[in-house]
C-alpha cells in the first residue's frame, strides 16, 4: 500500500504523497477526505492536527480493506465512488465528508461486520 508517515510534520506532506501515488490533484484528494482544500495554508495547530487525524484515519481504513481488491488504486478507487447500500448510496469519501469523524467509525464498524461474515 502507499506509504504515510506515522506522524508526519504536516499534513500537506502526506496528502501530496496520496495525490501522486493516485494521479490526483492535491486539493481533491483533501476534498475526497473532507479536509479544507489547502490544509498547507492552515498552519494553526488545531488544523493541523485535524488534518494528521483523519488521514491517519482514513489510511487505517484503507489498509483494513485493501485486501478486498488487487491494486491500491483500486482501493482508493472504492473510497471515492463505490455507493454503500447500509450508507444510504454514499461513498465511503462523502460518509467521512458527511460526519467526520463518526463517519470513520461508522466505516469501520461496516468494516468490522464485513470481516465476520455479515453482507452489505
Amino acid at each position: 500500500m502507499f506509504e504515510i508517515k506515522s506522524t508526519p510534520e504536516l499534513g500537506a506532506e502526506v496528502l501530496e504523497s496520496w495525490a501522486e501515488a493516485f494521479s490526483t490533484p492535491v486539493d481533491q484528494v483533501a476534498q475526497y477526505v473532507g479536509l479544507p482544500l489547502n490544509p498547507s495554508k492552515s498552519l494553526d495547530s488545531k488544523s493541523l492536527e485535524l488534518t494528521r487525524t483523519r488521514l491517519l484515519d482514513i489510511h487505517k481504513l484503507l489498509f483494513r480493506v485493501r485486501p478486498w481488491f488487487n491494486s491500491d488504486q483500486a482501493t482508493w478507487e472504492w473510497f471515492i465512488g463505490e455507493s454503500l447500500v447500509p450508507f444510504g448510496g454514499l461513498t465511503p469519501s462523502e460518509v467521512v465528508k458527511s460526519h467526520h469523524d463518526k463517519g470513520v467509525e461508522a466505516l469501520n464498524e461496516w468494516v468490522n461486520s464485513r470481516e465476520l461474515g455479515g453482507f452489505q
